[in-house]
């Protein structure tokens, strides 16, 4: 496969105090909004829904949720980042829970990566950036845990590694519904109503 060449990203999230003085933050913020607008298309074309501001779903066909969520810098930097993860929907949650998943970076290059949204330009070579990354290692990623048997080696692989540095691995749980073979829905439904998800999803 050919190398997957970053473009629009940063080398860390901050900027300077002195970066930040020169951008225009009403033009980074409606780029950055212009862009995503761009990204809801681009996800729901693959099947995915809107859920809240910055994150999408999909449901697979064994009741697992694919999620992807852009996430912006906390302190202003006009950069953002993005996560995925894994959440069952036949395993009891409270609040939305990211059981198996990490950073799209580490995906791509095994590091945090963070993309650049100060200006117009700069956001549509993020964002177009973060879209081939996504068709080109999490798509393909969520392919290839789209079934129990895969998905639970992939558990039991995190488990060990965990374990391994003295790490308490709370996904047993999930492990365990896989194994049994019963009526859902009944959680399925409760997941539905408490983290609010989109009838879309049904």
């Amino acid at each position: 496969m050919q190398e997957f060449i970053l473009q629009g990203n940063m080398p860390g999230a901050l900027r300077s105090d002195e970066e930040m003085e020169v951008i225009d933050k009403a033009v980074a913020d409606a780029a950055f909004k212009t862009q995503k607008s761009k990204m809801d298309s681009f996800l729901q074309q693959k099947g995915f829904v809107k859920y809240k501001s910055n994150a999408y779903l999909r449901r697979n066909s064994i009741d697992v949720l694919e999620h992807i969520g852009l996430q912006k810098d906390a302190y202003g930097s006009k950069t953002f980042t993005v996560n995925y993860c894994l959440t069952p929907l036949y395993v009891p949650h409270s609040v939305f829970s990211y059981d198996l998943g990490d950073r799209l970076g580490k995906l791509i290059c095994n590091r945090d990566v963070w993309w650049d949204y100060a200006d117009e330009q700069a956001a549509e070579v993020s964002f177009q950036n973060v879209k081939d990354a996504i068709d080109t290692f999490l798509i393909p990623w969520f392919q290839d845990n789209s079934t129990k048997e895969s998905l639970k080696q992939e558990l039991l692989k995190k488990k060990k590694k965990l374990e391994s540095i003295g790490v308490r691995f709370y996904q047993q749980d999930w492990i365990d519904a896989m194994e049994n073979e019963k009526d859902y829905s009944e959680i399925i439904s409760k997941n539905f109503a408490v983290l609010k998800l989109p009838k879309k999803l049904l």
